[in-house]
């Protein structure tokens, strides 16, 4: 097994441990930024911008710290609310997040985040959906400047719009659609390859994201990967 190998191997292997043991601590995530700066330089694709069709495509999460420091230690699955998943468009109602993927196409520079959660009642499931749009910047080929606009919540495919409704305490006049303001965001692609992407975010976050091939899209249409 070569050094990258290795790398992505003992990264991988961390994150599936702290999961397993319900979060991260501190020593352990220290480790983990340790391995992200171990990979940032063996990435073989340096310039993610100009290489946009290995870039596009549905990503899941496996790991994802958002700056703030009480999202280092989250385990993939953790309680949450909708405020925190939303940008603030929707209010604090409990949920539990359940797994978070990324949807990328170069067909419209989406850069959507896909959040599916179940509601404070166990059972009720639906989607989180954040579209974004993506900007070159032509002194960093790295980083995609990231403009998030809209919000909308989906029940999944083994719920329907009324029980979202009910669960979440929304009444029939509410919208599941908001508009955002665009927070001015950038994330750096410091590792890409056929199968791994690691991202460095514009508030000091990490994002350690595995490509999820036999996943259907559902922000963007399958035609346009």
């Amino acid at each position: 097994m070569n050094a990258v190998a290795t790398a992505k191997e003992n990264l991988l292997n961390l994150i599936e441990q702290a999961d397993a043991s319900g979060g991260f601590t501190d020593e352990s995530f220290a480790q983990l930024a340790e391995m992200v700066e171990a990979l940032r330089p063996l990435s073989p694709v340096p310039a993610p911008m100009d290489a946009l069709e290995q870039v596009e495509g549905v990503w899941e999460t496996v790991f994802a710290h958002f700056g703030a420091k009480h999202s280092a230690g989250k385990p993939k699955v953790h309680d949450s609310n909708l405020k925190v998943q939303s940008f603030n468009a929707f209010g604090p109602i409990p949920i539990r997040v359940l797994n978070l993927c990324q949807e990328i196409a170069r067909e419209g520079s989406a850069y959507n985040n896909v959040v599916d959660f179940v509601a404070a009642d166990g059972v009720t499931t639906g989607i989180i959906i954040v579209h974004g749009r993506f900007r070159e910047e032509p002194d960093n080929r790295q980083r995609f400047a990231v403009d998030f606009h809209t919000v909308e919540l989906r029940p999944s495919p083994e719920s329907d719009e009324g029980r979202l409704r009910a669960a979440l305490g929304f009444d029939s006049t509410q919208s599941l659609t908001m508009t955002l303001k665009p927070p001015r965001l950038h994330s750096d692609v410091i590792y890409l390859d056929d199968e791994l992407r690691i991202n460095a975010g514009s508030l000091g976050g990490i994002y350690v994201l595995r490509r999820a091939p036999d996943r259907s899209p559902r922000s963007v249409s399958s035609s346009s990967l």
